[in-house]
Parts: C-alpha cells; sequence; structure tokens
C-alpha cells in the first residue's frame, strides 16, 4: 500500500502535464478542473487571497466558479459555501437561511467537508441575529465533525472561530486554549498566513482576560500583517480592539481617535454592521469623557446600522450606553428603563463582564432617581458579580498559563520533530537520486496501480459514507435505531465479560403530538434537536444516545446499575423539565417520561432489555407522565447476573 500512496500522485501529476500540453493549444479562460479548482479554493480559505477585500475575493470566487467541473456536486457545495461567508454582509437573516439551506444538502448527501464550512457558517449568522451562546452549538458540531474526519484546516478554523466565541462569553482561559492549538494546527501544516490570522483572536482573548500589555502587542503585530497585505476587514477588528484597550486604560482621547480610525476602515468597506460597532464604541468613550449628548448622537447612528443588517448581538450594549447617558443628562428614571432591556440582553447571554458594568451603573441611577434602598441593593449586587468577575478572571488566569506551557512545550516538540524530518526529507532526496533508473522501468506499473488505488479509494469513502448515513439520525445528529443497536449489542458482551453492570433509559416526550398539531411540524423538529442536544450535555462520555422513532429516545449506561441509572434518569428528567425553548413560540414547553432497565443474566438480547425498559416508559405513561419508573423485577441494588428480585420504581418529581 505504500508503493500505491507514493506513486499514485506521481502519476496523476504526470496525466494533467500531459493533458495540459496537449490542450493548451491557445490562450483560453480557465478550463474546470476539480485539482485546479482544490488549489484555488485553499488560497481564498487559507492563504494570500483570504487577506482580501470581500470585492476583490468576489472576483477569484469567479474564477473559482469557471474552474468547477461540470456534475461535481461536492465541489459546488465548497463553493457554495464561499458564497455563505461573503455573500450576505449587510443581510444577516437571509445569510442564516442560506446556510442552513445548505447545510441541510450537505447532511442529506452525507458531505462532511461542506457540512463543517455551512455549520460555521451558519452559526456566524446566529451569533449576529441573537447571541453568541446560540452560536457555540453550530461550532461545536462542526468542530466534532472535523475531529472525525480528521481535517486539520477545518478543525483549527473551527476551533479559531470557537475560541472568539468564548472570549466574548468570557471564557477566556478555554478560549485562548482553543486559539493556540489553532495557530499550533495551521503552523504545523505550514499554513501560515492562517496562523497570522490567529494573533488578532489572540489579542481579543489577552484584552478581556486583563493582560492589556499583552494584548497590545498582540494586536499591533496583527495590524502590523493586515497592514502589509490589505486585509482591511480583519483591520477594521484589530484597530477598534486597539480603542477598548485604551478605553480601559483610562486614555480617552487616544480611545477616541482610535475608534474614529476604525469607523473611517468600516465606512470605506461599506459593512454597516462595522460601522455601528464603531459608533458604539465610540459612544462609550463619549460616556466615559462626559460627553452624554454626543453620545447619544454616535448610539443613534450605531442602531439604525443594526437594524439595517438584522443584527442583534450589540443590542444589550446600545441600551446599557443609552442609560449611561441620560443618567450623565440627570435623566435616571428614563436610564433605567433602558437599564434593564440591557439587564435582560446581558443575563440571556451569561456575560458576568458586562453584568458587573451594568449593576454599577444601574446602582447610581437608582441612586439619582433617589431611590436609595434599591440604589443599595443592586450596588450589593454590582460586589456579588464583582467577586465573581475576580474568582472566574484568576481561575482563567491559571487556565491561560497552562495552555501557554502546553503551547510552548507543543512548539519545542514540532521543532524537533520538523528538524527529524528535515534529516529524513535529505536523506530520502539522496536514495531517489541514486534510484531515479527504477522509476523510468516502474512508469507503467505505477499507472495501473495509481487507476486501481484511485478506484478502492473511491469505493472506501463510499462504504463510510453509506455506513455512517446508515447509523446517524439525519435531524437530531445522535445514533439512530441501528446504530444503537449495534452499540448494545457491543456493550452487552462486554458487560458479561467483565462482570459489570449495564443500564439502558427509554424516554418518551410527554404530548409532543400537541407540539406538532399547535405549532407545526417544523416547531416539532427544533423542539426534537434541543432535546437531543441537552441529553448528550446530560451524559457522560461513555454512554450513548439515540434516536429510536418520533419522538422517542435510548440511552445506553455501560457500568450502570438500576439505582445509579435512575439517578441519571432523574438528572435528565429535571434538565427536561427546565429547558428553555427561547427560540421557539412562546410559552412552549415540554417534559419526559422515562423508564428504567439493568441487564440480567436472562437478557438473551438487546430486545430483552428494551422489551422491559419500554414497559417501565409505558408505566411511567400511564402513573402521570413526568417522571422516572424502573423496570419490574429487578431491585435498585441487585448484583450482575444474579436472579431478579422484586419490582421496582424510581423517580424524583414525578408530578409535573
Amino acid at each position: 500500500m505504500h508503493g500505491i500512496r507514493d506513486w499514485a500522485p506521481w502519476f496523476v501529476a504526470t496525466a494533467i502535464v500531459f493533458c495540459g500540453s496537449v490542450l493548451a493549444v491557445e490562450q483560453e479562460p480557465p478550463l474546470p478542473s476539480a485539482t485546479a479548482f482544490d488549489a484555488l479554493l485553499k488560497r481564498i480559505e487559507y492563504g494570500d487571497l483570504g487577506e482580501l477585500d470581500p470585492a476583490r475575493q468576489r472576483e477569484y470566487v469567479d474564477e473559482l466558479k469557471a474552474l468547477l467541473p461540470a456534475h461535481d456536486a461536492h465541489r459546488q457545495r465548497l463553493l457554495d459555501s464561499v458564497h455563505c461567508s461573503l455573500d450576505f454582509p449587510n443581510a444577516n437573516k437571509e445569510g442564516y437561511a442560506f446556510a442552513d439551506a445548505k447545510l441541510a444538502e450537505a447532511l442529506l448527501a452525507a458531505d462532511d467537508v461542506a457540512a463543517i464550512r455551512f455549520y460555521y457558517c451558519r452559526g456566524s449568522y446566529q451569533q449576529a441575529l441573537t447571541s453568541a451562546r446560540d452560536a457555540l452549538a453550530d461550532f461545536e458540531r462542526g468542530i466534532d465533525l472535523a475531529r472525525i474526519r480528521g481535517d486539520d484546516a477545518l478543525l483549527a478554523t473551527g476551533l479559531e472561530i470557537r475560541g472568539g466565541t468564548q472570549s466574548l462569553l468570557g471564557v477566556h482561559g478555554k478560549a485562548l486554549a482553543d486559539l493556540l492549538e489553532a495557530q499550533r494546527i495551521f503552523q504545523r501544516n505550514e499554513l501560515e498566513t492562517a496562523a497570522d490570522g490567529t494573533l488578532q483572536s489572540i489579542g481579543i482573548a489577552y484584552r478581556r482576560l486583563g493582560y492589556p500589555e499583552k494584548a497590545r502587542e498582540y494586536l499591533n503585530h496583527s495590524i502590523e500583517h493586515e497592514q502589509r497585505v490589505g486585509d482591511h476587514e480583519s483591520l477594521f477588528a484589530s484597530v477598534i480592539q486597539l480603542g477598548y484597550i485604551e478605553q480601559e486604560t483610562g486614555h480617552a482621547d487616544k480611545a477616541l481617535a482610535t475608534d474614529q480610525r476604525a469607523l473611517e476602515i468600516a465606512t470605506s468597506l461599506g459593512e454597516r454592521a462595522s460601522i455601528g460597532s464603531a459608533n458604539l464604541a465610540i459612544a462609550g468613550v463619549y460616556n466615559d469623557a462626559g460627553r452624554h449628548r454626543e453620545a447619544l448622537i454616535a448610539l443613534q447612528k450605531a442602531e439604525q446600522d443594526f437594524a439595517a443588517t438584522a443584527d442583534a448581538a450589540d443590542e444589550g450594549m446600545v441600551q446599557f450606553e443609552r442609560g449611561r447617558a441620560l443618567t450623565g443628562l440627570g435623566q435616571a428614571h428614563k436610564a433605567l428603563e433602558n437599564f434593564s432591556r440591557a439587564e435582560a440582553a446581558f443575563d440571556a447571554s451569561g456575560n458576568t463582564r458586562y453584568q458587573e458594568m451594568l449593576h454599577k451603573a444601574k446602582a447610581a441611577a437608582l441612586e439619582a432617581d433617589g431611590q436609595a434602598a434599591a440604589a443599595l441593593a443592586e450596588f450589593k449586587r454590582y460586589l456579588s458579580v464583582h467577586d465573581e468577575v475576580e474568582r472566574l478572571r484568576a481561575d482563567e488566569q491559571a487556565q491561560m498559563l497552562r495552555a501557554q506551557f502546553d503551547s510552548e512545550r507543543a512548539n519545542l516538540e514540532n521543532a524537533r520533530l520538523k528538524a527529524e524530518q528535515a534529516l529524513k526529507d535529505r536523506q530520502v532526496q539522496s536514495l531517489l537520486r541514486v534510484r531515479q533508473w527504477q522509476q523510468i522501468a516502474m512508469t507503467l506499473l505505477a499507472m495501473v496501480l495509481g487507476f486501481l488505488a484511485l478506484l478502492v479509494l473511491r469505493q472506501v469513502r463510499k462504504l463510510r459514507r453509506w455506513k455512517r448515513m446508515a447509523s446517524i439520525d439525519p435531524l437530531t445528529g445522535v445514533a439512530n435505531r441501528r446504530g444503537i443497536e449495534q452499540f448494545v449489542a457491543h456493550a452487552m458482551r462486554q458487560a458479561r465479560s467483565r462482570r459489570e453492570a449495564l443500564a439502558v433509559l427509554a424516554l418518551d416526550l410527554d404530548r409532543f403530538k400537541l407540539i406538532n398539531d399547535s405549532y407545526g411540524h417544523a416547531a416539532g423538529d427544533r423542539v426534537l434537536q434541543h432535546i437531543a442536544r441537552n441529553l448528550r450535555e446530560g451524559l457522560r462520555d461513555d454512554d450513548l444516545l439515540g434516536r429510536m422513532g418520533g419522538e422517542e429516545f435510548l440511552v445506553v449506561l455501560p457500568g450502570s446499575t438500576l439505582e445509579q441509572a435512575s439517578d441519571i434518569a432523574e438528572r435528565l428528567r429535571s434538565r427536561i423539565e427546565s429547558l428553555d425553548l427561547d427560540d421557539l413560540p412562546a410559552g412552549l414547553r415540554t417534559t419526559v417520561s422515562i423508564g428504567v432497565a439493568e441487564m440480567t443474566a436472562q437478557d438473551s438480547s438487546f430486545g430483552d432489555l428494551e422489551k422491559r425498559a419500554d414497559e417501565a416508559l409505558y408505566r411511567a405513561k400511564a402513573e402521570g407522565r413526568n417522571r422516572v419508573v424502573g423496570a419490574f423485577g429487578q431491585s435498585a441494588n441487585q448484583d450482575f447476573g444474579a436472579p431478579a428480585g422484586a419490582a421496582s420504581a424510581t423517580g424524583g418529581g414525578f408530578a409535573s
């Protein structure tokens, strides 16, 4: 097999050169070519073309379209993923709809490479439309899929995006770990331009973590790089971050000048969301300087730009700055209305840094409004959140130091590996020079083997794709019935050989038909997706969640007794009962009934175990729903393989 892999690329290159020499009779527009398409796509996504302004990038996208081979559905989806990131600069809703539709197409075709890109694209629009927290789910799905495929470049891209999002949410230690890992992966794969692109995100994370000088160092390096290559979009982001640093360190004049420079860059690009961000930053500096009327003017401009792009991500900060301005103008009572709206947005995002600023400003407004008791209570909330922010910052700083240590260690290891690889490369080159005559004699054989290798690889990829499609539920992304049966069969054999416990949970959403009838099947599908994601987050790494069909799920718990499984089931029941389906119709709630069964020595197959779990589930339904019931014939402390004991039922919070 090593011979096939070594010779196949040489054969393909030889064939391309030969075909090119025959066809290139005169200068004509580029002909469709999968190889040329892939090379240009790599430059757009990870190379020098990725640093161009959108208008110039679109010129190369037109060239990319010309290179697209006819009837190549996979590369058409890759082309669509580039359009997804470029074609909707001031239309977030339209961009989200495009990404959502194309993601569904990619998943249906089991095109993982395209699906990863559309997960990232849809998450970016979701962040603009609602919040960074809502976008994380799509970023993490893309990262998980990239890890499964072993696609380093797409994995690093996802880690960079997720790191920036975690930084925005205040999880700076994890953010830096993601960003540094992304930088290492880009460097390891010799994608130096993409690695340079992480400098900005790392600088932002350092700023939010409370290291302004370290942040300034990274951002200045980023700005130098962006100015050199003409990447004005990234330049805007780096400059506005420098403005935040000046504002946070008390240099109002420098902050204002820097933010106005960012506004000029955004205006030249015509990016209304960026123009709105710059005006919002300027309003914050005006408020710090006591220029509150000017702050209100800047905020009005920012709101107009955000509204034009349906960008709601900064709505909380707009309300916060308006409240500060009104307080400064002696309109404290009116300011409290803005602070309340800002508080709702900050609480939804979970950003404690923003909550800290809000409580302090709100306390001052309450005091100015003559509400002394309420002001004192609000100031106490500020102190509580302040302490929590400081504690989290200390934790994040410790995590950052660990990430830096790991990064330095990885860099040393990479340097060692590169040195060893360079030595091996020199040895290989010497050996190749000695054996050149052998290559001529083996050319014909290499061509035949190359053809065979390509056919085999194509067939293997098809088989893997079919197998994956057969084991995964396309709506929720969890295992389907076939995947569950395969997993349980293996788990039961392993449990018996190791004399370990094994339990399953049969779950069914209560009155799910009412949701479909009342809100439509699209809402029902979103409920199933929310439920599946919430259940998966509540399970251990070794547990398996699957969808049996309709609204019924099954959880496999290796190593769990009936008692332990019942505790897990109760925790899942409680999570679902308290789940806030905030992107669905108001007031929509759901509960789940759960049946629990533990494997016994008498269970000859998965069907026996599933049947007892289903019977327990039916009892839970019959007894009023929203409860956990254990299978008859088992006690909670039964030993593995022992005869079945008396009937048992478990449950907590049985009534909804």
